[in-house]
């Protein structure tokens, strides 16, 4: 391969994406080995650039830096942190599921980069174990920022357009609509596949599935899994919730991972919700 570009040495293709081809690549002064995105939809430039500009305002331990955006002839390049490791999904599908304590463990630390994202406005729009990598200590590094979006900030995607990975998506983005609360719901998609080793909703097309996630239509994970535990499976069914505004947000998931008490608090609302959902209609 060894095509340079703007000081950089292409090594290997990594894979593609929505927006462009993803190459490892190595800076030919430092010998800092990067990740190389190059744009291969023009139409998507704008996008492109907002990704840069989104990735590059955030610093977390657990969130893919970038390091530089510029165009050469042309063609729009992001250059990112390299995270030499297989993605969850990857893991996910070598071991079948992952041990509850790991399953754990990941959850905190996507969760505490959703929370810092949430914290300024971010909102990353396509949580998924694909997007998640881990390095060689074991750490999850969030990625691919080209769904993200700040919030109120101008639209990249037509109205009614679907935005992001349909099995990962909450209930509200079939509509068009996208918030904080959204990537809680992808958290509570990814937990339940790091347990048992299915997406809650496995339905055979996308307009299907689709009809199981606006109805939180899903099997209990103690049915794939016997052995997970009471703490897991209502952690689950308080972040696959319909309403947006009962959703636990990512610092509550942060909360109940340091006191999983906390998961039974709260119960004794339930009652007067569905008596003022009464007295609303």
């Amino acid at each position: 391969m060894n095509q340079t570009i703007r000081g950089y040495t292409l090594t290997q293709w990594l894979g593609s994406g929505g927006m462009g081809e993803v190459y490892q690549a190595v800076h030919d002064s430092t010998q800092r080995t990067v990740a190389i995105k190059l744009l291969s939809q023009l139409e998507q430039a704008e996008r492109f650039r907002n990704e840069a500009a989104l990735q590059a305002s955030v610093r977390h331990p657990h969130i893919a830096l970038i390091y530089d955006f510029f165009v050469e002839k042309n063609l729009p390049c992001l250059v990112m942190e390299y995270v030499e490791g297989p993605t969850l999904q990857q893991v996910i599908r070598k071991n079948a599921s992952l041990s509850e304590e790991a399953a754990w463990k990941y959850l905190g630390k996507i969760a505490s980069a959703l929370d810092y994202l949430h914290q300024r406005d971010i909102i990353h729009r396509d949580l998924k174990a694909g997007n998640i990598k881990l390095t060689r200590e074991g750490q999850p590094k969030l990625l691919d920022f080209g769904l993200a979006r700040q919030a109120n900030s101008p639209r990249l995607t037509r109205q009614g357009h679907l935005v992001g990975t349909v099995a990962s998506m909450a209930p509200e983005q079939f509509s068009g609509e996208s918030n904080a609360a959204s990537d809680c719901w992808a958290l509570g998609v990814l937990f339940y596949e790091m347990l048992t080793g299915y997406s809650p909703f496995g339905g055979s097309t996308d307009s299907e599935i689709g009809r199981l996630i606006q109805k939180a239509d899903y099997l209990s994970p103690v049915k794939l899994q016997p052995a997970i535990s009471r703490a897991s499976e209502r952690l689950i069914n308080k972040l696959l919730v319909v309403s947006p505004e009962r959703r636990l947000t990512a610092r509550q998931v942060l909360d109940i991972i340091k006191e999983p008490a906390l998961l039974d608090k709260s119960d004794w609302m339930e009652p007067m919700r569905k008596l003022w959902g009464k007295m609303k209609l």
